[in-house]
């Protein structure tokens, strides 16, 4: 575990199912004295209105379909590993936890390029593309069921069963 103050920062992508464990744990590691900043794309940037911390914007996008489709994602994904690899080099931080979903992998190769250590966190029962393509990266695989389809075998080694982060305010509805 980092030392209290360290930045540890966030890649998710921009759906709830990627933030909201994002969010989660922002508060968990804020809770612990630690700094937290979230990357995601524009959809992503919309963090919990009561959860101060920085987050940057970086270009991402899906695979489009047909030739042009993909050659803008491409494009797209190259920008934003450019902005992000700019931004992590300013914030040095301690780790990079994905989440998953595309925004994130812009964050999680220029994090890989850097040495920074990866941490990937999937929340679901089959491996996302995201957290799948970078799965080799990664120091650590946190998971939230015993066992998840898409896994490689030698990543075992790196697998720890965390559970899904759930926010306060979901955790008061039980």
């Amino acid at each position: 575990m980092p030392a209290p103050s360290a930045l540890i920062i966030l890649a998710a992508g921009g759906t709830g199912g990627h933030v909201f464990p994002a969010e989660a744990l922002a508060r968990e590691l804020l809770g612990r004295g630690m700094r937290v900043a979230l990357m995601t794309d524009q959809r992503g940037g919309k963090f919990s209105d009561d959860l101060p911390i920085p987050a940057y914007k970086i270009r991402a996008s899906s695979l489009g379909k047909g030739l042009f489709g993909k050659i803008r994602s491409v494009l797209e994904m190259g920008i934003g590993v450019l902005q992000a690899r700019h931004r992590l080099k300013k914030l040095h931080p301690a780790a990079v936890v994905g989440f998953g979903g595309y925004p994130s992998v812009p964050t999680l190769y220029a994090a890989a390029q850097l040495d920074i250590p990866i941490i990937l966190h999937e929340q679901n029962a089959v491996l996302g593309r995201a957290n799948r393509a970078m799965m080799g990266k990664a120091k650590a695989i946190a998971t939230s069921f015993p066992h998840v389809a898409g896994l490689k075998p030698a990543s075992s080694v790196r697998l720890m069963q965390t559970g899904n982060p759930v926010r306060p305010s979901f955790a008061t509805l039980r």
